[in-house]
């Protein structure tokens, strides 16, 4: 039983790198072409870009676990906690790596995020 009660959170975590790194990347291959006008030629430069095929791989991982977490437990706990988790992870690391600003009232939103995870797991 303890195991169990570890391993959860722990692929739930894993989960939520995979998603979050997976951003990262499609966000880090999105810049590349971001001053491109939008015609036909736009359309090829994800199968060229490979932030962006390792984005959509990372993606893929982490739903095929995402699903395999889901047969284990509830919807209404493993959404709410895996999306704001994904929403803290993804804040603090495009400010650090990314240079991305936060204010303080977005900081504010994030820690009350935090303390809802919190509250959704563990009750």
């Amino acid at each position: 039983r303890l195991e169990r009660c570890l391993m959860i959170p722990l692929l739930i975590l894993l989960e939520n790198i995979l998603a979050v790194a997976a951003q990262l990347s499609l966000r880090h291959g999105a810049a590349r072409f971001a001053d491109q006008p939008l015609a036909p030629s736009i359309l090829l430069e994800p199968v060229r870009n490979p932030y962006i095929l390792s984005g959509l791989l990372l993606h893929g991982m982490s739903f095929f676990l995402y699903i395999f977490i889901l047969s284990r437990l509830r919807l209404n706990v493993l959404y709410p906690v895996a999306t704001g988790l994904s929403i803290v992870l993804i804040t603090i690391l495009s400010v650090v790596l990314l240079g991305e600003r936060l204010s303080a009232a977005q900081g504010v939103g994030i820690a009350a995020i935090a303390g809802g995870i919190a509250l959704v797991f563990t009750t």
